[in-house]
């Protein structure tokens, strides 16, 4: 068995356990939705999920950056913890407090209906729900993260039967809304009483510890708020320009490609550790590592990206209904952009392991105004359709800003791995005719078709020999091996 494959081993275990309640809770939540939007229909589902969209803005300001700041004080140690802890949850709750009149006035101000109000007001409150994260520092500082990822699960699960519930009984977005804050409330009380074992919290005010916390995590403010426009900021413009049936229409799809980027969300938080270790350690090694995260996210993300483009419609009726099937076209579209962030994503945490945030940020700016352009520009004539193909177009500049910076840099000078990338090309060109085959044939029998196409990735990967039977035995002999752990 070689290093490198011992690596790659460590870096599946790790993702797959550790993170695995994560992916689990993500893809529940996911049923939840459809659930919700098959309840509440396409014009409800928009308000519903433009709630969501315009109260995550006043969360980004209500975290204010504090967790990773929080996370490494925790793990440095010290006397402080607990004043650290109380304090934490003391300025969050301040601070939902404080947006709160601001947040009514601007869904006031911008003439949504009255329901959009009212949703807006009674889902507000699950803001204070923001202080689990601050409980959630403490198991990451003593790196037990399977605890929050636990409770996440439970969260998940607990929501799924409060919205199958409101669905059977009462459906409409306020009782929706109260479900989600009731299975909130649930996880939050459970982390934190889980917590006590591990630390306490004392909630007296500390002057300079508030002050220490506030200096720095103001910095991560804006790039958190630059990654959430550009993400976000479609929903409002097609809220504005359309209506909220485009709304319900595009966050169907979205819904779909978010439980997807859960795979890359595994992966990167294993790699990125990897990353950081051997830039500093192993140029060697860092540049195996880069070059076989490429391979894996395009190994990954093509196949979504080829099997969303053929089963986009299919794949919507089956999972919210023939009311949404206007959103296929969507989906296939935004399967794409899954493609292309599972590799910028690999570049993001490239450049911060490397200590280039700054640089990170400002293409972040750059990707957020070109956004908003290309809404501006597609939204009008294409409505949904233009917002997902807005999407695509602005993840694939950030992908080729990321990788020309990172092949220029003279810190990073990463090699351009066009031999992974092209061989990657070639074995998902063959796929995508055989799928397409596949769906012909099959006529409409989504299921069967997702089941043949994994097979028929498989073989391939097989026949290319980017799997081998020596891989797997390898790695069921390491994975099973005294003393292979799984590592948080």
């Amino acid at each position: 068995m070689s290093h490198s494959q011992t690596h790659f081993f460590k870096l599946l275990n790790n993702s797959s356990a550790v993170l695995g309640g994560e992916v689990f809770s993500r893809f529940v939540s996911f049923f939840s939705g459809i659930l919700v939007a098959r309840a509440l229909g396409g014009e409800n589902y928009g308000q519903f999920s433009f709630i969501y969209v315009y109260l995550s803005f006043f969360e980004v300001f209500v975290q204010f950056g504090v967790n990773p700041i929080l996370v490494r004080k925790l793990a440095q140690g010290g006397e402080t913890g607990p004043a650290l802890l109380g304090n934490a949850i003391l300025m969050r709750v301040a601070l939902v407090v404080l947006a709160l009149p601001v947040a009514f006035w601007g869904v006031h101000a911008l003439g949504y209906p009255l329901s959009v109000k009212q949703g807006v007001l009674f889902a507000y409150f699950q803001l204070f729900l923001t202080v689990r994260p601050v409980y959630e520092a403490v198991f990451k500082a003593h790196l037990q993260m399977i605890y929050p990822a636990m409770w996440s699960g439970i969260r998940a699960l607990v929501n799924l039967a409060f919205v199958a519930g409101v669905a059977f009984w009462r459906p409409g977005v306020i009782w929706f809304i109260a479900a989600y804050m009731a299975s909130g409330a649930a996880a939050l009380a459970g982390l934190a009483w889980q917590s006590r074992r591990l630390t306490r919290v004392d909630f007296r005010f500390d002057r300079e510890v508030m002050i220490s916390l506030a200096r720095e995590s103001a910095p991560l403010v804006l790039s958190a708020y630059l990654t959430i426009l550009y993400y976000r900021v479609n929903v409002f413009m097609l809220s504005f320009m359309k209506g909220f049936l485009d709304v319900g229409y595009y966050s169907a799809a979205t819904r779909v490609t978010e439980a997807l980027m859960a795979v890359s969300g595994a992966l990167l938080a294993s790699y990125y550790p990897l990353l950081s270790k051997a830039f500093h350690q192993d140029r060697l090694l860092f540049e195996h590592h880069v070059r076989g995260g490429i391979r894996v996210f395009l190994l990954t993300g093509l196949p979504v990206a080829i099997g969303g483009s053929i089963a986009g419609r299919e794949l919507i009726e089956l999972f919210f209904g023939a009311e949404f099937a206007p959103a296929g076209l969507a989906l296939s579209i935004l399967c794409w952009h899954v493609c292309f962030a599972y590799v910028a994503g690999l570049l993001a945490n490239l450049l911060i392991s490397c200590g280039r945030q700054m640089t990170d940020m400002w293409i972040s700016f750059f990707l957020a105004a070109a956004n908003i352009g290309m809404n501006a520009l597609l939204i009008p004539r294409f409505s949904f359709n233009g917002a997902a193909l807005a999407t695509v177009v602005t993840e694939v500049i950030g992908l080729v800003l990321y990788m020309v910076y990172a092949a220029r840099s003279p810190l990073i000078r990463l090699p351009v791995p066009w031999k992974d990338a092209f061989l990657a090309l070639k074995l998902n060109l063959v796929f995508a005719v055989l799928v397409f085959a596949a769906s012909k044939i099959l006529a409409g029998r989504v299921l069967i078709l997702v089941a043949l196409s994994s097979v028929l990735y498989g073989v391939l990967l097989w026949a290319w020999k980017i799997v081998s039977a020596a891989d797997l035995k390898n790695y069921f002999t390491y994975t099973f091996s005294k003393g292979a752990g799984l590592e948080p």
